[in-house]
């Protein structure tokens, strides 16, 4: 199946699995095969490719969910403002994931052989980040059969919610693996997302099960009861307060951060992204609340000093909104090309805990999860005083802002989820959409371009043009798929 294979070639990871080879007999010994690469090779490269993911691969979220806009200066991009989205539209989404969790696969699979439970474990639980994300896209996908192509050339569509069900138990066997590994084979160095701490495993372990657990909110995919109880029992907690699931492989100078080169500046020091500007929805919304965050979320205009303007979605080219006059991503996103890159921001982390208590999920005050993971946006985005500056902002009487202490537990979810929805501008917009979807509580503006007609915002991608081409009876059992009404399983 030449589409898989070439999704699934491997540059400096391991071969994939499925592959067969043959060689002379005056095979380089310095060739990269299978069995030469060991996954302390390996491991290093994939994470910081989960990590790069959020770097540029959903920008267009940033735009359909209200943080960004596109500068004055370029014509409309009628396909994404439109929302008239094809089959050859996001497909770096399907093709990235996919050739990620094949390298996570094959880093498994070694690691089962030489007994590094701890590769192994990792292995696990990244894969497991991976494909419910791309479930969180597209839904139904090929799972099952997907990793050994010399049996199934042709693999099936699995359901999602079966694979969210596989994906949360391979969490739970992956921080089994890491508990019960030694930490020997270069993990501390090799494992650039938390430097083989089991315990920081275990919460990132948890907190992913957590989202995946709310995700599924209006669903009978888990018993939250049982799966929290699992959670608690296992003890290390969650991630959050200062302690997010960040990549750290070296960044410098010549191979910076790659959110930051990617809209902050380039190597030469000119701006990398003149493009993306704030979006006048979130911006209005947060200058209007006196929330500071803004100044931190975006950065001034170049051509006024101190001043920050955004755009509409949407809207014609106009020198009044170009590149130099409006605000591009800010700062406190990243600050430099030397910082980590997020998988799992503690930001996010902190708010899935304070929905989960606000829904009575876990024990605690709702009302002091909430106001930490609002703590938590101020002081990871770097807001100057920021204690202070969170504490004033609370004492706001907006509905989006203040807790209603005698408020309906809905009024406190909706609340909470606001917060969440300006703490993770630019940040997760794909965990953004999937809040809009499955809780129908924060509306984005939609596109004004006169070519979006009465469409709203997508609710999925469409599968990609080469699934047709070359899995079509595969993807065709999928029946007709609207990006406007074929839902995520978890979207009632």
């Amino acid at each position: 199946m030449k589409k898989y294979i070439s999704l699934f070639v491997v540059g400096i990871g391991l071969v994939a699995g499925g592959c067969k080879k043959t060689f002379d007999i005056n095979q380089n010994p310095n060739q990269v095969t299978e069995t030469s690469v060991t996954p302390d090779l390996a491991l290093a490269a994939q994470l910081n490719g989960s990590a790069s993911r959020n770097s540029g691969t959903y920008a267009v979220l940033n735009r359909w969910m209200g943080y960004w806009s596109a500068s004055g200066s370029y014509s409309r991009s009628t396909v994404e403002m439109s929302y008239n989205i094809d089959n050859n539209f996001g497909t770096g989404v399907w093709n990235g994931i996919y050739y990620t969790v094949n390298q996570y696969k094959s880093i498994e699979k070694k690691a089962n052989s030489l007994g590094w439970k701890f590769y192994e474990g990792i292995s696990k639980i990244m894969q497991s980040l991976e494909m419910t994300t791309l479930v969180d896209f597209y839904n139904n996908a090929p799972y099952s059969e997907a990793w050994n192509l010399s049996a199934h050339v042709t693999p099936k569509y699995d359901n999602a919610e079966d694979i969210y069900k596989e994906c949360f138990k391979q969490i739970d066997e992956g921080l089994t693996l890491i508990k019960g590994a030694d930490l020997d084979k270069s993990i501390k160095t090799q494992d650039i997302l938390f430097g083989g701490d089991k315990t920081k495993w275990a919460k990132f372990a948890n907190t992913l099960k957590l989202r995946l657990l709310l995700h599924c909110v209006k669903t009978n995919t888990f018993n939250p009861a049982t799966e929290i109880g699992k959670i608690v029992a296992e003890g290390s907690g969650f991630l959050g307060n200062g302690q997010g699931a960040t990549v750290q492989p070296g960044f410098t100078a010549d191979k910076g951060n790659p959110f930051y080169r990617a809209h902050m500046f380039a190597q030469n020091g000119n701006e990398a992204d003149n493009y993306n500007r704030a979006n006048n929805f979130t911006l209005d919304m947060m200058v209007g609340l006196a929330d500071p965050r803004y100044k931190r979320l975006f950065r001034e205009t170049k051509s006024t000093p101190n001043t920050w303007k955004g755009t509409v979605y949407g809207q014609n080219p106009s020198d009044d909104v170009n590149s130099d006059k409006t605000s591009g991503p800010g700062y406190g996103l990243v600050s430099s090309d030397a910082v980590p890159m997020w998988i799992m921001s503690s930001t996010e982390a902190m708010f899935l805990v304070a929905e989960a208590t606000v829904i009575g999920w876990l024990s605690g005050d709702a009302k002091t999860a909430y106001r930490n993971a609002v703590r938590e946006s101020f002081v990871t985005l770097a807001v100057p005083n920021a204690l202070t500056e969170y504490d004033t902002y609370l004492q706001g009487m907006n509905e989006k802002v203040a807790w209603p202490d005698a408020g309906t537990p809905a009024q406190k979810l909706s609340v909470t989820i606001w917060q969440k929805y300006f703490a993770l501008c630019g940040i997760q917009p794909n965990e953004t959409w999937t809040d809009v979807r499955r809780l129908d509580i924060v509306a984005p503006p939609l596109s004004i371009a006169p070519e979006r007609g009465s469409n709203p915002i997508p609710v999925r991608y469409l599968y990609p043009q080469a699934e047709y081409n070359v899995n079509g009876e595969s993807v065709k059992a999928q029946g007709t798929i609207s990006q406007f009404t074929s839902k995520i399983f978890w979207d009632k």
